[in-house]
């Protein structure tokens, strides 16, 4: 059975090809993401960036080793 969680897409900057997917930690919630990305309507259905102090912070929480110099990063719920 697949749970639906809060992921980063990664994305070279150099080309825009899809890199890889970044499992955040399951504390990442709903709230979480709103405080980083802003409150749309649509939150768990569209796909927003991260990017200056909103990733930071997100980097500060997940384990995985985030590159912002290589790449770009998106916030979605799958």
């Amino acid at each position: 059975m697949w749970t639906l969680s809060w992921v980063l897409m990664a994305y070279n900057i150099s080309d825009d090809a899809f890199v890889s997917q970044v499992e955040l930690p399951a504390e990442i919630d709903s709230a979480t993401v709103k405080s980083l990305v802003g409150d749309y309507p649509n939150l768990k259905g569209d796909s927003f960036p991260v990017v200056g102090e909103s990733l930071s912070r997100l980097m500060n929480m997940s384990a995985e080793g985030l590159d912002p110099t290589r790449f770009d990063y998106f916030i979605e719920f799958r």
